[in-house]
């Protein structure tokens, strides 16, 4: 089988936080909220009742009280549940009999989500959740349904999926200080936390040694050092940095944060490639917000830091005048805020943060800007005025804009440009790879969008495109674009890509670093060059460190499994790609990447074994059946190879892979439809030169050289070169 390996997935985020302590330093230790009452009892008062104090509250007669009694029972998965509360004992009881204490519960602003405690020491989301804002109670995993603008909805997954297990996918956000305690060997936790919620130590640090030169500094004479983490010392990326370790999709890369830290030394980011986005940048799913925050031009363009609007504890410092938080910058627009919004009562924040609910919670967009009905009917995207106004579309919200805005279309122009980008690639259209290449090659493009653009580029060695990956590596300003850039490098193959990825061990980041070793992990000792060798070894140390933070998610194995690969230890791979399978049974990645591996042991039977079951999963894999198709190829299955080739182009028509080794494999029996195929792949995938090389090569085998010469002139002007065509062509002159 000769395709690529699926790129590597991210992990959920993590916000564990460390002890750090410089030499001949005390080791600072963790104390407790409660240990900062004494002295700054208002701000406990402030803190102790928030939506960070309480992000996690274990059962109580309180907590019990806010909840009201469920009034029938609920189906979830063909099982009714049903709630009982009481100030002693919560409890969930199904249809089958079981019951399920209540043990935790997470939320209270928007929803409370009830935990179980599973004997394997999961902590488990129950099916059944209370709506704080509805005051109803409702279906868990039907409130998390992702409406798609095609019409199409989520299939829900199940209440006891391990997306839905807390101490596995949602707990560093909920709990300070936790240790998962997972065991890969039993796949058993016994997790332990210091305190539930958001504690005061998490966003200051231990506060041992804070407490103890307080203590002994003179009445009214505080120590000159606090020895305590103060966000009055910190820059705006250091205090963005702190809110965002939660509040981002995005992915773990060390094994601690710590307030006042860097993000991208710690965390990678899910972009606008994931389905939880529409692809003009706003939410579809739950995305926790700083992806939106750091596309905001308000926040690009000044110094805003959410501490502008938010206290530490996450309290909304404006919320009695909204208005007021888009000052002073926009003085004369709030100021005549009527005549601007062309509404009566509206406020700034009802069209620039508009709020839609998603898993029982209330979403703001934090990107602020203004409604678009243009991106919405390009890309189907959410926008304030159809979302206030139910009753009316997107073609009359643009009608009215554009009336009071003449010049609406020519201003968000480059936003409906880069938006319909991603829409093109995320579908596999490679006539915009060009316009693509454009936007990432521009250094005044947003970092979020070229780094989306980058994840959805196809792995090809078209040097035009690695010239300008290699250029954005070496000189893109953001770190997270530098980082895809060298992710989407391949020094395997393409050892112009090399020296580029070498000077990026050295990045000011850790992020670009681990990226880079990554993609030069396979090369032998003697081509890694002796100037390189310690930011190798250490950037490796840091790769490896990332790919063991979270063994009980089926990423880490899988990760480590394509470096394994890649270093052509096959035998160790496999065994990656089996346990990230039986982490997660349900997705196809781990079972296509371990039938390659074991098809390079020569293990045809287990490579088959692992395809037939990735085609077999609920949700059709258009790659599984490729790749099956590759095999029966290689073995000469011609029936059984098309079969499954076909069945990969039902699944993604666009699929140009595909469309190719089909129309070879049909050569001898149905030369149309080869040259069908052939002409659908160049066309789904115009910049890749070896289906305009096939195809020049059967309209040459049935003497057609006409057609040959002019296929390969078009390849040409469309600036594709390579030495097999430029053969060819001598060949046809």
């Amino acid at each position: 089988m000769n395709t690529r390996f699926h790129r590597p997935i991210f992990l959920p985020v993590l916000a564990a936080l460390t002890l750090l302590c410089g030499c001949g330093e005390r080791p600072r230790t963790y104390t407790g909220s409660a240990s900062c009452k004494e002295c700054h009892e208002r701000f406990y008062k402030l803190w102790a009742p928030s939506h960070h104090g309480k992000a996690l509250q274990p059962w109580s007669a309180e907590l019990a009280s806010m909840v009201p009694k469920q009034k029938e029972p609920i189906e979830a998965e063909g099982v009714f549940y049903q709630a009982t509360i009481t100030p002693e004992r919560g409890w969930v009881t199904g249809g089958d009999g079981k019951e399920y204490t209540i043990a935790y519960a997470l939320g209270g602003k928007n929803y409370y989500n009830f935990l179980t405690l599973l004997e394997d020491g999961r902590l488990q989301v129950l099916p059944i959740f209370y709506d704080v804002r509805e005051k109803s109670w409702r279906n868990t995993t039907l409130s998390m349904l992702r409406h798609f603008d095609d019409g199409q909805t989520d299939a829900p997954v199940s209440w006891r999926d391990s997306m839905l297990t807390f101490n596995a996918a949602c707990f560093s956000c909920h709990v300070s200080q936790i240790d998962s305690n997972y065991d890969p060997d039993t796949d058993t936790y016994a997790t332990t936390w210091n305190e539930p919620g958001i504690s005061c130590e998490s966003c200051h640090g231990p506060a041992s040694e804070h407490i103890r030169v307080c203590e002994a500094a003179p009445t009214n004479k505080p120590p000159k050092d606090m020895k305590i983490i103060g966000w009055w010392d910190m820059n705006r990326e250091q205090r963005d940095s702190a809110c965002a370790g939660c509040h981002t999709k995005g992915a773990p890369i060390s094994a601690g944060y710590e307030t006042g830290e860097r993000y991208w030394d710690h965390y990678d980011l899910t972009t606008f490639e994931h389905i939880d986005y529409y692809p003009d940048g706003r939410d579809l799913g739950e995305n926790y917000t700083m992806g939106s925050w750091w596309l905001s031009p308000c926040v690009n363009k000044s110094e805003l830091a959410c501490t502008h609007c938010h206290t530490s504890s996450g309290r909304y410092k404006q919320k009695d005048d909204p208005s007021s938080s888009c000052l002073p910058c926009h003085q004369q627009r709030v100021e005549n805020i009527r005549e601007h919004s062309r509404h009566q009562t509206l406020t700034c924040v009802d069209c620039h943060m508009s709020m839609n609910s998603f898993g029982g919670m209330n979403q703001s967009d934090h990107s602020m800007r203004p409604p678009m009905p243009n991106l919405s009917i390009a890309v189907g995207s959410r926008n304030a005025c159809v979302m206030c106004h139910k009753d009316k579309d997107n073609e009359w919200a643009l009608k009215a804009i554009q009336s009071w805005h003449p010049d609406f279309d020519k201003r968000t122009a480059p936003e409906l440009e880069r938006a319909l980008l991603v829409k093109a690639m995320r579908q596999g259209d490679m006539q915009k790879l060009s316009a693509a290449l454009a936007y990432i090659s521009d250094p005044a493009s947003d970092p979020l969008f070229v780094t989306t653009l980058i994840r959805l580029l196809p792995p090809v060695a078209e040097s035009r495109q690695h010239t300008i990956l290699r250029e954005r590596l070496a000189k893109a300003v953001h770190p997270l674009v530098r980082s895809a850039a060298a992710t989407a490098l391949d020094a395997d193959s393409n050892p112009a890509d090399r020296p580029a990825l070498f000077a990026a061990l050295s990045d000011n980041y850790r992020l670009v670093r681990i990226r880079a070793a990554e993609r030069l992990a396979a090369l032998p000792d003697g081509e890694i060059p002796a100037e390189h060798r310690k930011a190798f070894d250490t950037a490796m140390k840091e790769l490896w460190t990332s790919m063991n933070i979270r063994l009980d998610h089926w990423s880490s194995p899988y990760n480590a499994g394509n470096i394994l690969m890649r270093q052509s230890r096959y035998t160790e791979a496999a065994e990656k790609y089996d346990r990230a399978h039986k982490l997660r049974d349900d997705i196809a990645q781990p079972l296509i990447n371990g039938s390659m591996a074991f098809a390079r042991l020569g293990n045809m039977k287990d490579a088959e074994t692992r395809l037939l079951k990735a085609t077999q999963l609920p949700e059709p894999s258009a790659e599984a059946h490729f790749n099956l198709g590759l095999l029966y190829g290689e073995q000469g299955r011609t029936n059984d190879a098309v079969k499954q080739l076909t069945r990969s182009l039902e699944i993604q028509p666009r699929n140009a892979q595909a469309a190719c080794n089909l129309a070879i494999l049909l050569a001898d029996t149905d030369i149309v439809e080869t040259f069908r195929l052939l002409n659908r792949a160049i066309e789904l995938d115009p910049y890749n030169p070896r289906y305009v090389e096939t195809l020049a090569y059967y309209y040459m085998q049935t003497r057609q050289p006409g057609p040959a010469k002019k296929i390969i002139e078009q390849a040409f002007q469309r600036g594709m070169d390579s030495r097999d065509l430029q053969i060819m062509y001598q060949q046809l002159r």
